[in-house]
This record gives structure tokens, C-alpha cells and sequence, in this order.
């Protein structure tokens, strides 16, 4: 009787289904060429004191485990398509946030890799340039991640796009305009690093109490007018986020110290994020609250 028994169909089937084959044959290029240029780049071009060969198992070696990394990640994917062809279902649209994190990931991981193969010794200057890029796409993975929360947590989602932009414009001016003079020695209100010591590293004499009432005051203000307007708390989470990257430069210019700038920007989207939030969600709840009293009276 198990002769007469097809040899497992339903495993062929679901290979064929899921297109096996191909997935594997892409994923095996990738792992090949990805463990060829590292080969070539860190071992063959500029020399080594180890063995070539002790580098080439390595890439082998290499090769097996990206092939195997990049193969379970499209045969993922295809997995999940079939699933939703079989339910009917709609595969998820692409949330801009969700980019935003993964575009940031991978800029703060290869900026400051790359940059540490190029060059052996890195001016201040460029340390500084590096640290500002790098702190912004930190802002996106920090700011991404909290507009998805903030998001999830609104009373509602609806996107006015309009609304985010001016919101953005005025709060990068808040935050940024009375810094602008503090590099050279011209007039200045404070800086956006020394906000954040005062409201995350609660040292509340780190910054004066004229910029703290511009940024915060500044960004409660305009998330209430978001608010009066109908704008749900994620527009002012990302005149938060807008402000942030904005600031950067403003930060470099005036500490020349890469590690404030990156301190600077993993915090201070959060924090104006979460003050502009608050003010924009408050209003809009209590005017969401009246409404429904008024349509249920």
C-alpha cells in the first residue's frame, strides 16, 4: 500500500507554491557575492599576515550563513503572500514610519562603519559631520518608532498633511532660531543639547529659563493650535521629529563634541515630540468629549 502512495504531495505542492527554488538560487548568489567582496576588500586587496586560504573558509563559511539568513527571509515573505492569497486577505501597506525606522537602522549602523574603513584618521570636522548624519538618522529609528506608538495610542489617525508641515516649520523656528547666534558668540536663549541635560538628566540649571519657555512653551502652544484645529497628537509628535534633525547642526556647531550630538538627537525628538503631542492631544480629546455630549444630548 505505500507504494501506491504519492511521495508527500502536499510538501511538493508548497515547494512549487512557494517557489523554493528560485528564493534559494537568489539567496545563494547574494551569500556568494556578499563573502566574495568582503574577501576581496579585507583580505586579498590590502593584504594580510593570516593565510588566504584560512580567509577564504572564512568566506565560505560566510557565504553558507547569508544565503541562509537572505533564503529564510524571502521564503518568509513568499510564506506570508500565500497566506494571504489563500485568506483573502490584503498584505500591509508600507507604513512610513516603519521606513523611517528601517532607513535610520541602517544609516546609524553604516555611516559610522564606513567611515571607519576610509579613513585611519578622522579630522574634527568630519568627526562632527559624521556624528550630525548619523544623529539624524538616529532621530528617524527614535522618532519613527515613538510616532507609532503615538499613533496607536490617538484617538484618531486621519493624516493632514498640510497641518504637519506648517506645524514642523514653526516648531524647527522655536527650537532652532534663538540657538542660531550661540556658535559665535552672538546673541543666544541656550541650545537644544543643554535642553535636554535639564529635562532628561533632570539638571534643570543647565539651560536658561527663557529657552526652555520658548521650546517647551513654544511646542505646548502649537500643539494645542493643532489641536483646536483637529489635528490628532501625531502631527505634533512630528513637528517634534521635524525640529529635532533641524537642530543637529545648531548642536555640532556650538559643543565640536560628537557624543553630545549624539546624545542630542537619540533624546530631543522625544522630548519635543512629547510635549507637542500632549498639548495637541488634551484638545483634542476634550473637543472630541464635548462633541459626542452635544450629539448625545
Amino acid at each position: 500500500m505505500s507504494a501506491d502512495r504519492p511521495d508527500r504531495p502536499g510538501v511538493a505542492a508548497l515547494v512549487a507554491e512557494l517557489d523554493v527554488r528560485r528564493h534559494v538560487r537568489t539567496a545563494a548568489i547574494a551569500g556568494a557575492g556578499f563573502a566574495l567582496a568582503v574577501f576581496l576588500l579585507f583580505a586579498y586587496a590590502p593584504g594580510t599576515d593570516e593565510s588566504l586560504l584560512y580567509w577564504a573558509a572564512l568566506a565560505f563559511v560566510l557565504a553558507f550563513a547569508v544565503t541562509g539568513l537572505v533564503a529564510t527571509v524571502l521564503l518568509s515573505y513568499a510564506a506570508y503572500r500565500h497566506t494571504l492569497a489563500v485568506t483573502d486577505g490584503e498584505p500591509g501597506r508600507r507604513s512610513p514610519t516603519t521606513l523611517a525606522v528601517v532607513f535610520g537602522l541602517l544609516g546609524w549602523v553604516l555611516v559610522p562603519v564606513s567611515v571607519a574603513l576610509a579613513f585611519d584618521r578622522v579630522t574634527e570636522g568630519f568627526a562632527l559631520v559624521v556624528a550630525t548624519v548619523t544623529g539624524s538618522f538616529v532621530v528617524l529609528v527614535v522618532g519613527g518608532l515613538g510616532l507609532r506608538l503615538v499613533t496607536a495610542l490617538s484617538l484618531s489617525h486621519e493624516w493632514r498633511p498640510l497641518d504637519g508641515a506648517v506645524a514642523a516649520v514653526a516648531y524647527t523656528a522655536l527650537v532652532v532660531a534663538p540657538a542660531i547666534g550661540c556658535p559665535s558668540g552672538g546673541p543666544c536663549l541656550g541650545t537644544p543639547d543643554r535642553l535636554v541635560a535639564a529635562t532628561v538628566g533632570l539638571n534643570l540649571g543647565a539651560v536658561g529659563v527663557g529657552y526652555a519657555a520658548v521650546a517647551l512653551g513654544g511646542g505646548l502652544l502649537l500643539g494645542v493650535v493643532l489641536g483646536l484645529r483637529r489635528a490628532a497628537p501625531p502631527h505634533g509628535f512630528f513637528a517634534g521629529i521635524v525640529a529635532a534633525v533641524a537642530a543637529l547642526p545648531v548642536v555640532a556647531a556650538a559643543t565640536r563634541d560628537p557624543a553630545v550630538v549624539r546624545t542630542t538627537a537619540l533624546y530631543l525628538p522625544v522630548v519635543l515630540g512629547t510635549v507637542a503631542a500632549l498639548g495637541g492631544g488634551v484638545v483634542y480629546a476634550l473637543g472630541t468629549g464635548s462633541g459626542r455630549s452635544s450629539t448625545d444630548g
